[in-house]
């Protein structure tokens, strides 16, 4: 969950933030009070930094995604096997992006936020760039790993220089923006890639002066990592870095204070990680078989599933965190652990649709239950974010962000779609059986998810509740 976006109902996740609007510091200090020149409580220089970051965020998925299209063309005129592009899509990005998170989200939380994702931009953005020179399997191996280094210290900074750039009240708000970043860079990664490939379809290859040839699909990689250099330039020069709000620990904190911190807090964070982890295990899971599913079902194949799900799912998802904000807005009126609240009300409504989607008898109507099980359980990832934020101490979010994140996207993305296939091989008798294996998978793990989550809320409340009365 991609800052990586949850995708809370298996299509698509601190210091407190005070009631008024933040000072953003820079090289001239903003503040964002109530009353003229703010937008719903925070400053438009505040507004300014999170629609920066979405972009950033959709960049990330756009470089990040364009190479599943590149496949085909890629294994030909590299010489590859289907196991050295696998390698190259999964474990060369994933093993970097969370070797590198970790210890450079500490850095995030010692330092001025926006130079690490501007210079995290900016690195992707080259090795996104240099994977249109790679000539063999090691230098795109290389270049692949360098974009998913950079690509990890994107997510836990973006999410806690929000924290501090908005007003909590408005943090889900924030964090809906955000995440409507990271979806629309999915989908636009198959789009804009698409597009691309068609252009530049006649293009003859292009020999290099020092040995080695430039052929279209190289060209796509350049196209789509170049812009990052010109947004990474904007961070630097026009976003403005917020001042740390509650921040107690300039030098930031060890990593064993941040385990001691999650042990202390272990009422709120062990049945969160864990309800975390379920639910990134379905949506990976899931997501990775859902074409596979239509194909086998109802004979739809990829040419037909992939737009469609594409589509689909966006608008639904777009509709869902506008929803998700409006409900998490109203119900922060009203009880202290409304960010949790929403995350859970988002996953039980979204899991019966979750279940009877692969049963029905029409492709048509599987996709609308689809499209429901999106819109209502993406409703809780903004809330979800905010709630994270809030728990942490300033200087610590960087590293509880990786953390989640890792449960997230190495954990989950690694387990879900190998338990749906160890289910399929070995329990299911054939198959066209698929249907019934997602459907297992969504009754064995959904209700716990929910239960999990459910767990988490008082503690968060209460936790909530400390950190308001303190003035925090």
């Amino acid at each position: 969950m991609k800052a990586e976006a949850i995708d809370t109902g298996g299509a698509g996740a601190a210091g407190a933030a005070s009631a008024h609007g933040p000072g953003v510091a820079g090289e001239a200090p903003v503040a964002a009070a109530p009353g003229a020149g703010t937008i719903a409580g925070a400053s438009p220089r505040a507004w300014y930094t999170v629609w920066v970051l979405a972009v950033i965020s959709m960049l990330a998925q756009i470089d990040r995604g364009v190479m599943s299209l590149l496949v085909q063309p890629i294994k030909r005129d590299l010489h590859l096997t289907d196991t050295q592009v696998s390698v190259l899509i999964g474990f060369a990005f994933t093993f970097f992006y969370v070797a590198v998170g970790p210890p450079m989200s500490r850095v995030g939380d010692r330092s001025a936020r926006k130079k690490v994702i501007a210079g995290g931009l900016a690195v992707w953005s080259v090795a996104t760039a240099l994977c249109g020179l790679a000539q063999n399997f090691w230098s795109l191996f290389f270049s692949r790993a360098l974009v998913g280094g950079g690509e990890s210290v994107n997510g836990p900074a973006s999410l806690s220089m929000i924290a501090d750039a908005v007003p909590r009240e408005r943090l889900p708000r924030a964090f809906a923006i955000l995440n409507a970043g990271v979806m629309g860079g999915m989908a636009l990664s198959l789009v804009v890639g698409g597009v691309l490939i068609g252009l530049l379809a006649n293009v003859k290859p292009i020999p290099l002066p020092f040995g080695g040839t430039i052929r279209n699909w190289q060209l796509v990689f350049m196209a789509v990592g170049i812009p990052g250099l010109i947004v990474s330039a904007l961070v630097m020069f026009t976003v403005p870095e917020p001042v740390r709000r509650g921040g107690k620990r300039p030098g930031g904190y060890k990593l064993r204070e941040v385990l001691a911190f999650i042990v202390e807090q272990r009422a709120m964070h062990f049945p969160l990680l864990a309800g975390i982890l379920l639910m990134s295990i379905q949506s990976y899971g899931l997501g990775a078989w859902n074409a596979a599913f239509y194909e086998r079902t109802y004979g739809w194949g990829p040419a037909k599933t992939g737009p469609l799900i594409g589509t689909t799912t966006l608008v639904a998802s777009l509709f869902g965190l506008w929803l998700g904000t409006k409900l998490a807005e109203w119900l922060g009126r009203r009880h202290d652990d409304a960010n949790l609240r929403m995350l859970m009300i988002a996953q039980l409504t979204a899991l019966p649709f979750g279940i009877i989607g692969p049963l029905m008898p029409s492709p048509w109507l599987a996709l609308a239950c689809t499209c429901a099980a999106g819109a209502l359980g993406v409703m809780g990832g903004p809330s979800y974010n905010a709630a994270i934020q809030i728990a942490t101490p300033n200087e610590m979010r960087g590293q509880i962000n990786a953390m989640y994140l890792f449960i997230i996207s190495a954990l989950g993305g690694a387990l879900g779609p190998t338990l749906v296939a160890l289910v399929t091989d070995n329990i299911a008798t054939s198959e066209s059986q698929l249907r019934y294996v997602l459907v297992g998978v969504r009754l064995a793990i959904g209700p716990i998810a929910v239960l999990l989550i459910w767990l988490a809320v008082k503690p968060y409340g209460q936790l909530y509740r400390t950190k308001l009365d303190a003035g925090e």
